[in-house]
């Protein structure tokens, strides 16, 4: 191990990083050698001067999903599922993570022969998880502590969660709850203890709000730069621009002006919520929100029949469905930008649309500096 290049007393044991010990020029290379690599095998050209964008290798992340160990706020062991590591800093993490985590150890050694720590292999006690999230580029943050819903010292904890909201700066505090056999650290449910359910950041000058439970990009730096390339390969002067598992309305809301009309789709109900905010505040007239599931767009079908469409698309690493593909090779968009952050995936459904589309143009996006992950966005030209 390369110790000079390591900022974190804690790498190697924590699961959080693997990739600190490796200079960052030879990481994204790496990583632009798998994508390359995958897609290659797949019969899918990929050009060798494809441009990597990166931002910081540090003090990028957004959100943590810290356990609760006896010691305090931890992060998993490497390899070991039921270890944990503790740590006063995380060195991914942005100044406003980093913040929330030292309230959060502060209050916890305060309280620490009140706390009833869960123990995850044994399926007993109280206080699970305390999940920070905080803007990179405007100050708003959260905390939510996460019970087990089955513990009968719920109350307590809840009353040194107040207490927590009380004394520490914090603008967001809520609580909680999962099932004792389930390993949850988000819940739609969570009830305000301080503050709101949305947070807010602001990506390349427009204003996005996202709850605190639901999906938002974790590297905010290097998701403008995405956001800023697809709109510079979109083209113009479409009649209907999708944002296709659209969550907040990302691409839909900064892209508008591609398009007389931008329908923006996702199954998430809090994320289409936020959507629906955010067309509001970023006063888009041209735009509307849709709560639906990608496997059941054929209600849609007949908006794109005789116009010429573009769709982003930015699916889950499970990638897209086989309606999905259907419904894609139904309508056959002019353009699709495919926004991947799996790239087996990203080949597989390639290769189910190789018939209609050819690949013109590939970005690789270093979204998860110190970590194997990698961002990679697919310009897609109908044949």
């Amino acid at each position: 191990m390369n110790e000079d290049l390591v900022k974190c007393p804690v790498f190697g044991k924590c699961g959080g990083c693997s990739h600190q010990d490796v200079k960052y020029e030879i990481q994204m290379e790496t990583k632009k050698r798998e994508v390359l690599d995958i897609l290659n095998a797949n019969h899918l050209p990929a050009p060798e001067d494809t441009p990597v964008y990166y931002k910081s290798g540090y003090g990028y992340r957004n959100r943590m999903d810290f356990c609760i160990s006896p010691d305090g706020p931890a992060l998993r062991r490497r390899g070991k599922f039921y270890m944990m590591v503790n740590f006063s800093e995380c060195a991914i993490s942005n100044t406003g993570l980093n913040s929330a985590l030292s309230m959060v150890i502060d209050w916890f050694n305060k309280n620490k022969d009140k706390i009833d720590v869960f123990n995850t292999k044994a399926r007993k006690g109280t206080l699970r998880y305390a999940v920070t999230r905080s803007a990179y580029f405007l100050k708003d943050s959260s905390v939510t502590f996460i019970l087990n819903y089955d513990s009968d010292k719920k109350e307590e904890h809840l009353e040194l969660i107040r207490q927590f909201a009380a004394e520490y700066s914090v603008p967001n505090v809520l609580v909680g709850c999962c099932k004792f056999n389930s390993d949850l650290s988000v819940d739609e449910n969570a009830v305000v203890i301080k503050g709101s359910t949305i947070l807010c950041e602001n990506l390349c000058g427009k204003k996005y709000y996202y709850h605190s439970q639901g999906f938002f990009q974790n590297n905010p730096a290097v998701t403008c730069d995405m956001m800023q390339y697809c709109a510079s390969e979109a083209g113009e002067g479409y009649d209907t621009f999708t944002d296709l598992f659209g969550g907040v309305g990302t691409f839909g809301v900064f892209m508008n002006d591609k398009a007389k009309e931008v329908l923006i789709i996702d199954n998430s109900k809090s994320g289409i919520e936020c959507a629906v905010k955010n067309i509001e505040e970023n006063k888009v007239s041209n735009a509307a929100a849709y709560c639906c599931d990608a496997m059941e767009l054929d209600s849609f079908a007949p908006r794109y029949t005789g116009k010429r469409n573009l769709f982003v698309l930015d699916p889950p690493r499970a990638g897209l469905h086989k309606n999905t593909v259907k419904f894609l090779n139904k309508v056959l968009p002019e353009k699709m930008i495919y926004v991947s952050c799996n790239p087996k995936q990203l080949a597989q459904d390639l290769v189910a649309l190789k018939d209609t589309y050819e690949m013109k143009k590939l970005a690789i996006f270093d979204m998860f500096p110190q970590t194997r992950h990698i961002e990679s966005i697919a310009v897609l030209v109908r044949k």
